[in-house]
């Protein structure tokens, strides 16, 4: 456990980071006295995802490739 002061808190917070990355806590002692944790938390574990989910949801028209009239003048 490492204890820093806000202001070398400040001046080191690259430093605290690879500290709490690397699992240790870091203690940060505020200039009123308290003391502030900071600390690595998990990520949640993800879903597994499910294939087909949004069968039916997507709709592409017909006309999708079809040439834009705004676009005629351009196009000869």
């Amino acid at each position: 456990m490492k204890k820093y002061t806000m202001k070398s808190a400040v001046a080191n917070f690259a430093e605290l980071m690879d500290h709490a990355q690397k699992g240790l806590v870091v203690n940060i002692v505020g200039s009123d006295g308290r003391e502030y944790e900071l600390k690595l938390r998990p990520l949640p574990p993800r879903k597994p995802r499910t294939p087909g989910t949004l069968k039916g949801k997507i709709f592409i028209s017909d006309d999708f490739d079809e040439p834009l009239p705004e676009f005629e003048p351009y196009m000869e």
